[in-house]
């Protein structure tokens, strides 16, 4: 469908908030959408181009299910950060933290490290969960973004180790995707505001061609406050900016051979007011939290024609990751307790300074070729290839008190009075070189015109993690006493995938995949040694820890109308040897966790997607994602799955396509099926937004929206999951903002 007629896809409502009004509404905009259906148009269904089966193929040219967000879809949501990418995407979802921002996309229940995100061919850093100073994936401006691949279900064949759930394929702009073939230079400028969170942003984008040479330099400034949250929560004051920069050259060195040099950087600042903390023994408390990222990189692509390969995609990338968590406390300390003078029992005045860092720095390599090759009627499409990627990860942290009333400093920190102190500078980790190889061979094999394609594949992955452990690590002394050592891993692991296409006719199609996954345990997940002696509980490594595995079954139906797209899709994801953080005994007065395997676990679902052009201005739009997750050793539901979502919307074109807007509805079921009694559950919400966009000329756009249109109360599963129900203030404060409003104003030269 042509971008221009497709400036609205979204939803239709009255703004009800009761589930069973908004899958009314949602009924009654499919309805409206499907006579017109069959309705010859003139006009047919966009066909996008995905590579995430490492072929570039059409959505309906893939067994399994794979979701693309574009650049222009991006701007027309009004996307402001990673969250706002899967805002309406149902079955995708991505948690934040209070101070560790969005953390990572879960996809049909599966989250946090074992969905891989992909950067232009680098992953990004890890997810490293520590209570507050927890660490996620928030350093990628939207800005930058040309394409979103969400590939939903097990990917290692392709993509390697930490994709069993699924993996998120991010890829950069080009100066191309600017310039024209009759015009050599391109310049915006960019501003937006969304009152949210009190965000302003301002930014350019120059390119340039020059001969076979291709430049291009985007830069965005962000200044931020913290979320608004409506009911009675309140989040910690927060005052925010960030920058990024993203330069590009491209290079035609030859007919077929192509360079490409790329520089990403990302760098926010965060203070908090953390008024959270302030209790009997804390007066005052600030937070300045920075994340500095830098990626380089070096792309070669070869159309070659050979009988080895075709096509030849060789990328070299370097990325440093730097987090930084600064918290200052006055507080009372009992870190200079004198057992000779009992007036000291009380605690001292001191000023406490806190500062934990989380540094990761990677290389890639990868090597992707692909061969097309004919026997008889059947044409194999080959994409094999490598990768070898080098991680290394360090977790320092320091805390040190100083006595307001005579100066003294110590950073052996006492958090009660005659408690055994925790020494400083310490590691709850050791430093981890973590090394990652994989080779895979896919092949893609279409049966003349009987419209069967059989997709075989298989990877062999390597996974070596050598901890390298030091005086720092364990500052306590506590937990090297329990026996627990820090271990390194050395294993590797055959992932293997099938996939099949029918096409009925050339409106009809269906598909079928079977997908395996592998993900070994992380340095965190094996590792992690930390004993906290004023709440008096220990997270101890397990050097036993098995690698988690999962298998995938996918069907799933296909029409490709002339101005219709319909997908519908069942699946049954199982893992075996889950890792999740376990309670595992007492010694003395110590609570123990540790990460353990548990034996399975079990997702199943189905999945529902339509576009409709209805006419020339009118489009519509409807996803629903249902699925349902189980602990099978425990007999207990899975807490990370979400609820029963739809969305649906109806939008509109002007004939001049001067402007035009969108309407949409998200319905979201309740969710009352949890792990135990006392875990919170959730009621149903819909939320209604509007977007719209106004060309002023061929050279300047307004866009705007109002988000939650009726006011609506609600909070995302995601970020109550892991409560309890009478987690009261933390429930009050994941709450989603209320009636917001953003706008923005780009200007071409």
């Amino acid at each position: 469908m042509n971008e221009g007629k497709m400036a609205a896809q979204r939803a239709w409502s009255g703004g009800m908030s009761a589930m069973a009004r908004n899958l009314h509404l949602a009924g009654i905009a499919l309805a409206l959408a499907a006579p017109a259906s069959a309705q010859d148009t003139g006009d047919r269904i966009e066909e996008l181009i995905v590579n995430a089966t490492r072929l570039p193929r059409t959505i309906e040219n893939i067994a399994g299910t794979v979701s693309l967000i574009t650049a222009e879809q991006i701007e027309r949501e009004m996307t402001e950060d990673l969250d706002d990418l899967v805002r309406f995407q149902p079955g995708v979802s991505i948690s934040t933290a209070s101070r560790g921002g969005n953390e990572g996309f879960s996809i049909r229940g599966i989250g946090g490290n074992r969905v891989l995100t992909i950067v232009d061919g680098i992953r990004s850093n890890d997810i490293f969960e520590a209570g507050p100073a927890t660490y996620g994936r928030d350093s990628i401006d939207t800005d930058n973004i040309k394409t979103v691949e969400l590939i939903r279900g097990p990917a290692s064949v392709l993509y390697g180790a930490d994709a069993i759930g699924g993996a998120v394929i991010l890829t950069s702009r080009e100066p191309r995707d600017y310039l024209e073939a009759d015009r050599n230079t391109y310049f915006n400028l960019r501003a937006s505001t969304a009152d949210a969170d009190e965000q302003t942003r301002g930014g350019f984008t120059a390119a340039l061609q020059r001969g076979d040479v291709g430049l291009l330099a985007q830069y965005t400034h962000r200044e931020f406050a913290e979320q608004d949250v409506n009911g009675p929560g309140r989040l910690n004051p927060q005052d925010g900016s960030s920058d990024s920069l993203l330069l590009q050259l491209f290079w035609e060195l030859s007919p077929g051979h192509q360079l490409q040099l790329s520089l990403d950087g990302y760098a926010d600042e965060i203070a908090t007011q953390l008024d959270s903390d302030i209790g009997r023994t804390v007066s005052e408390s600030m937070g300045l939290d920075d994340t500095e990222r830098l990626r380089t990189g070096i792309r070669y692509r070869w159309q070659a024609g050979l009988a080895l390969f075709d096509d030849l995609d060789i990328t070299y990338n370097r990325q440093d990751t730097d987090a930084t968590q600064f918290t200052e406390q006055t507080r009372t300390s009992y870190s200079f307790i004198d057992p000779r003078n009992p007036r000291s029992y009380g605690g001292a005045n001191a000023l406490r300074e806190t500062t934990f860092e989380f540094n990761q720095q990677t290389t890639a390599l990868n090597l992707n070729l692909r061969k097309t090759v004919e026997t008889g009627s059947i044409i194999h499409s080959f994409a094999y290839g490598g990768n070898f990627e080098e991680t290394d990860t360090r977790r320092p942290r320091n805390r040190c008190e100083e006595n307001l009333s005579n100066g003294l400093t110590t950073c052996a920190i006492s958090e009660f009075p005659f408690a055994p102190p925790e020494v400083f500078p310490n590691k709850t980790i050791p430093d981890t070189s973590t090394d990652r190889s994989g080779f895979y061979l896919q092949d893609e094999m279409v049966f003349g015109n009987s419209g069967f394609t059989l997709i075989p594949g298989a990877r062999y992955d390597r996974y070596r993690m050598d901890a390298m452990p030091d005086p720092t690590l364990d500052g306590t002394g506590q937990v090297s006493g329990y026996g627990f050592p820090v271990e390194s891993i050395d294993e590797g692991a055959l992932s293997l995938s099938l996939g099949a296409l029918y096409d009925f006719n050339e409106t009809w199609s269906m598909f079928a995949q079977y997908a395996e996954g592998y993900r070994p345990p992380n340095f965190a997940e094996a590792n992690q040694s930390f004993v906290n002696l004023g709440f008096q509980y220990a997270t101890v490594p397990n050097p036993e820890l098995e690698a988690e595995n999962s298998k995938g079954l996918e069907f799933g139906l296909r029409a490709n109308l002339d101005n219709a797209f319909l997908s519908a899709a069942v699946y049954r994801n199982r893992y075996d040897n889950f890792i999740e953080n376990s309670f595992v005994g007492v010694r003395g007065p110590i609570s123990l966790f540790q990460n353990r395997n548990i034996e399975e676990v079990e997702i199943s679902g189905a999945e529902f997607n339509a576009r409709f052009m209805l006419n020339e201005q009118w489009q519509a739009r409807a996803a629903l994602a249902y699925a349902r997750g189980d602990n099978k050793t425990a007999s207990t539901p899975l807490d990370s799955v979400d609820p029963l979502t739809a969305v649906a919307g109806l939008g509109y074109t002007a004939i001049s396509s001067r402007w035009g807007g969108e309407l949409l509805l998200t319905a979201v079921g309740e969710k009352d099926r949890v792990s135990a009694p006392d875990r919170v559950t959730a009621d149903s919400y819909g939320i209604v937004d509007l977007i719209g966009y106004y060309n002023f000329s061929d050279s300047a756009r307004l866009r705007f929206g109002v988000f939650n249109l009726f006011d609506e109360t609600y909070a995302r599963w995601i970020n109550i999951s892991s409560l309890s129900a009478d987690s009261i203030s933390a429930i009050e404060n994941a709450q989603q903002p209320g009636t917001n409003f953003r706008a923005g104003l780009q200007i071409e030269i």
